[in-house]
């Protein structure tokens, strides 16, 4: 009888002790973003030499996954200053993140494939204004830490469709930016 008694004693911790150590996961958190799901960026590199500001905004879902749109705007003249020919663009984007082994996801190496609708001065002919879309790629590497602040870099490129004649042919996207999730 007290041999029986034990069996059922020990049965008894054993069940509370494997109750104790079994974890729900965080229902928001099952994808290893946890609540900071959106994303907000600065291109520094277009604000710091080209006197352009190129906001971006982000939706993570999971930790492969990210889509967002950009709005970049040129602060300055196409005809005083050759860099950037768009003085206007709005950039829709789908990302591909890959090689994703840490627990905060959503990071590192990604490839982007991106629409664009911009407005700008003709490089060849600056008297001439331009309306056109364009479809391309991207790739680039984002780096986030644990409080959510972030560093990205990219690069890529895409092909206006030939919505107007005044427009360049080709399209570029990409620079430095940094941001913070939340």
């Amino acid at each position: 009888m007290k041999n029986n008694f034990t069996l059922k004693l020990l049965a008894l911790f054993l069940f509370i002790g494997f109750q104790s150590y079994a974890q729900q996961p965080d229902s928001d958190d099952i994808y290893g973003v946890g609540d900071r799901k959106n994303e907000i960026r600065l291109d520094v590199f277009d604000a710091a030499f080209f006197s352009a500001l190129d906001f971006s905004y982000e939706r993570v879902d999971d930790t492969a996954i990210g889509y967002g749109a950009s709005l970049f705007v040129n602060l300055k003249d196409p005809k005083d200053d050759a860099a950037y020919y768009e003085k206007f663009a709005f950039t829709p984007f789908f990302r591909f993140y890959f090689f994703n082994k840490e627990d905060y996801g959503a990071k590192g190496l990604f490839v982007e494939v991106f629409s664009k609708f911009a407005s700008g001065e003709n490089p060849d002919d600056l008297q001439e204004d331009y309306f056109d879309a364009a479809l391309g790629v991207a790739i680039g590497k984002k780096w986030v830490n644990k409080r959510g602040f972030m560093l990205e870099i990219s690069l890529g490129g895409g092909r206006n469709i030939g919505l107007d004649d005044n427009s360049p042919e080709f399209t570029f996207r990409g620079g430095i930016s940094l941001g913070y999730r939340f």
